[in-house]
C-alpha cells in the first residue's frame, strides 16, 4: 500500500511550480524547488525510510514552556542584551540532557533551531556530541532534520574562523581536534553517513540535510537570513529573522579545508558508481532526488568534471538519439524536470550548452514561445551562450512572440534579462513590444493589460494574480534594460492623476513598478519634482503600508540633489512618528531614512549620506 504523502516538517503548503513566482509580499515565496519536493514521497525512485528516530515525548508542561518561549522570542521584547542572554541560558538549561527528545518534537525542534542560531561554538559542539552515532536516523526524521540543517548552517562561520587560525588545514587533509573542533565534528558527521550516502541523500527529509552538508563542505552559503532558500521553509526563515544571529553567520563563501574536499570527492564517486543512465534520468524527474543531482552536478563542474552529467546525457557527435530527445522533452514538460534542466544549464560545461542549443532548442522555437515550462531553461541557455549565438537565438525568439499572453510574458521577461546581460537587441525588443501593445499612448496600462486602476478586480488589488505579477516584472525589466520603452512607461505614469499614483503605491504588485520608476538614475529633475509633489502630505501613511513603504524608500534616491525635498519628507515622517513606529514597515522606513539622527539633529542628518 503506498505511503501517505506528507509535507516536510513544518513547511507550509506550497503552490504548484507553475504558480510559484517571485512574490512582492514582505514574506518571500519559497523557491519552486521546495514546492515540487512537497508533492510526493516517491516518484519511481526508491527513497529509503531509514530507522525512525524516537527518544520519548515531551510532557504538556514542557511543550507549553517552549511555546511561550517562542512567543517571547518572536515579540523580541528584551530590554537589554543581557536580558536576552539570560533568557537563552535558561532555555539551554531546560533543553539540557533532553536534546534528542526536543529535536524530534514539532514545538521543541523550533526552539532548538532558535537556540542554535544564537549559540557560541561550545554549544554547537555539545549538540554535535549529542547527535553522535545517531546522525542517520535524526536526518531522516521529520523535525530533527531541521535541527541538523541549522546545526550545519551555523557551523559555517566557525569553520571559516578555524581556517584563519590554522591555514595549514587548506593544504593538508588532516583533522585537528584541538585547534579546529567544528571541522572535526563535521568530519565525524561524514564518518557516520559515508556508508549510507544513498539512504540519506535521496530520502525526503535526509536530502535536505545532505545538501546542507555538501554546501558546507564546498564552502558555500547554504541558507540566508532573508529571502527564499532551497533548504528552508517560511517558518525556518522567520525564525532566523527574529533570532539573534552572529554577524559572521551566513557570511558567504569560504575556502574549505582539504579534508572537506576529500569528502566531496568520496560522495561524488559513490553517487557515480551507483547511477545508470535509466536510474539517473528517473532521478532527474523525481522531486526528492532531482535537487540533489543538481547540486552534485554543480559541485562536479567546480572540479572541472562532468561524470554524472555524462551518464544521464551521454555526449554524442551527431544528433541525439530518440530516447535522449524524449528525455529532454519530458524534462521540459515536468515542473521538477524543467527546474533540473535550468540548473543544469547554469552549471554544466559550455560545450554542453552549445550541444543542447544546436541539437534541441534551435529547432523548437515555436514550441518554446508557447510553453511556459520551457522559458526557465531558455533563460539559463541564453545567459550561458556566447554573444553571437545569443543574438541569433533571441532574435528568432522575438519573432515567435505573437501576443502578450501569460506564457509569452514569462518568455519576454527572460529575453529582456538576457538582453540586459549581453547589451544588445534593445531596439528590436522595443519595436516588438511596442507593436504588441494595444494602447501605445498609455504604455504602462497596456503592458499591465488593464484599462484603468479602478477597473481591476479585488483579487488583482490584493496581489493574488499571477498574470499581473509577471506583467509587473516585465515592466520592471523594461525600465532597467530598454531605454526606448522606459521613457514611454515613465511618461504614462506621470500622466496619471495624483490619486491614481497613490493607489499604485498601495498595491503590493504595482508598488514594485513605482519603485523601479523612482529608482531610475536618469529621471529628469522636473519629472522627479512632479512625482514627489504628488506624494507630499502622504508619506506618513505610505510608510506604514506594505506596498507604499518601498516607494518611500525609493524616494530617498529620487530626492537626491533636490533642495528641501528630503527635509520635507523627513518632517512628515517625524510628524507621524507614533503611527510609523507602530508599524513593521514603518520601522523599516524609519531606519532606512536614518530618522533617529534626524530627530536628534537635523543639521547632522543633512550632512550625512542617507542609507537607502
Amino acid at each position: 500500500m503506498p505511503r501517505e504523502q506528507k509535507k516536510r516538517g513544518r513547511r507550509l503548503n506550497q503552490k504548484p511550480y507553475e504558480k510559484s513566482q517571485p512574490e512582492p509580499e514582505p514574506e518571500p515565496e519559497p523557491s519552486p524547488e521546495l514546492a515540487v519536493e512537497e508533492e510526493a514521497y516517491q516518484n519511481g525512485v526508491d527513497h529509503g525510510a531509514g530507522q525512525q528516530a524516537f527518544y520519548g515525548l515531551l510532557d504538556s508542561t514542557q511543550i507549553e514552556y517552549f511555546k511561550e518561549a517562542e512567543r517571547i522570542i518572536d515579540s523580541n521584547a528584551f530590554m537589554a542584551e543581557e536580558e536576552r542572554e539570560q533568557f537563552y541560558e535558561a532555555l539551554w538549561a531546560e533543553v539540557n540532557e533532553i536534546e534528542l527528545k526536543v529535536s524530534t518534537d514539532p514545538t521543541g525542534s523550533k526552539i532548538l533551531e532558535r537556540l542554535l542560531l544564537a549559540s557560541p561554538k561550545e554549544k554547537l559542539l555539545d549538540v554535535y556530541k549529542t547527535y553522535s552515532t545517531r546522525v542517520l536516523e535524526l536526518s531522516t526524521q521529520r523535525f530533527s532534520s531541521h535541527c541538523l540543517e541549522t546545526l550545519l548552517n551555523c557551523s559555517l562561520a566557525f569553520i571559516s574562523s578555524e581556517i584563519q587560525q590554522a591555514p595549514d588545514l587548506l593544504q593538508v587533509p588532516t583533522i585537528d581536534t584541538e585547534n579546529a573542533p567544528i571541522i572535526s565534528a563535521v568530519s565525524d558527521f561524514f564518518a557516520e553517513i559515508q556508508n549510507d550516502i544513498p539512504a540519506i541523500a535521496f530520502h525526503p527529509y535526509g536530502s535536505h540535510v545532505f545538501r546542507s552538508f555538501l554546501l558546507l563542505c564546498a564552502g558555500k552559503e547554504s541558507v540566508k537570513t532573508s529571502g527564499s532558500s532551497v533548504l528552508s521553509g517560511n517558518k525556518s526563515l522567520s525564525a532566523k529573522k527574529t533570532a539573534v544571529v552572529p554577524e559572521t553567520f551566513g557570511s558567504g563563501r569560504f575556502e574549505p579545508p582539504a579534508v572537506f574536499k576529500q569528502f566531496i570527492e568520496n560522495v561524488l564517486q559513490t553517487i557515480v558508481n551507483g547511477i545508470t543512465l535509466e536510474k539517473g534520468r528517473k532521478m532527474a524527474l523525481d522531486p526528492v532526488s532531482s535537487p540533489v543531482l543538481q547540486l552534485l552536478i554543480e559541485l562536479e563542474d567546480d572540479l572541472m568534471r562532468a561524470d554524472i552529467l555524462s551518464i544521464i546525457l551521454p555526449p554524442t557527435k551527431g544528433e541525439p538519439d530518440f530516447m535522449t530527445i524524449s528525455f529532454l522533452e519530458s524534462l521540459l514538460s515536468n515542473p521538477v524536470g524543467s527546474h533540473f534542466l535550468e540548473k543544469l544549464l547554469y552549471s554544466c560545461p559550455l560545450s554542453f550548452v552549445e550541444y543542447l542549443h544546436d541539437s534541441f532548442f534551435a529547432d523548437r522555437l515555436r514550441i518554446i514561445s508557447k510553453a511556459k515550462g520551457f522559458s526557465f531553461a531558455v533563460k539559463a541557455l541564453m545567459q550561458r551562450m556566447d554573444k553571437k549565438s545569443y543574438e541569433e537565438f533571441a532574435a528568432r525568439l522575438l519573432d515567435e512572440v505573437t501576443d502578450l499572453s501569460l506564457q509569452n510574458v514569462v518568455l519576454l521577461n527572460n529575453i529582456i534579462v538576457a538582453i540586459s546581460q549581453h547589451g544588445s537587441l534593445q531596439t528590436e525588443a522595443a519595436n516588438k513590444i511596442t507593436g504588441l501593445c494595444s494602447d501605445r499612448e498609455n504604455m504602462l496600462l497596456a503592458l499591465l493589460d488593464i484599462s484603468s486602476f479602478e477597473n481591476i478586480s479585488a483579487r488583482q488589488r490584493s496581489g493574488a494574480n499571477d498574470s499581473l505579477k509577471q506583467r509587473s516584472i516585465l515592466v520592471e525589466n523594461l525600465l532597467k534594460s530598454i531605454p526606448q520603452i522606459s521613457e514611454a512607461i515613465v511618461e504614462s505614469f506621470i500622466a496619471f492623476p495624483a490619486d491614481t499614483k497613490l493607489q499604485f503605491t498601495e498595491n503590493t504588485i504595482f508598488s514594485h513598478v513605482v519603485e523601479a520608476i523612482l529608482s531610475k538614475g536618469d529621471l529628469p529633475l522636473p519629472t522627479r519634482r512632479k512625482l514627489l509633489n504628488d506624494f507630499m502630505g502622504h508619506f506618513g501613511d505610505m510608510a506604514c503600508s506594505v506596498g507604499a513603504s518601498r516607494v518611500v524608500d525609493a524616494c530617498n534616491i529620487t530626492s537626491a540633489g533636490l533642495n528641501h525635498y528630503r527635509e520635507r519628507i523627513a518632517k512628515e515622517l517625524l510628524a507621524d512618528r507614533e503611527s510609523v513606529m507602530r508599524s513593521l514597515y514603518g520601522k523599516k522606513v524609519w531606519k532606512n531614512w536614518n530618522m533617529d539622527l534626524y530627530a536628534r539633529s537635523s543639521a547632522q542628518w543633512k550632512g550625512k549620506l542617507l542609507r537607502v
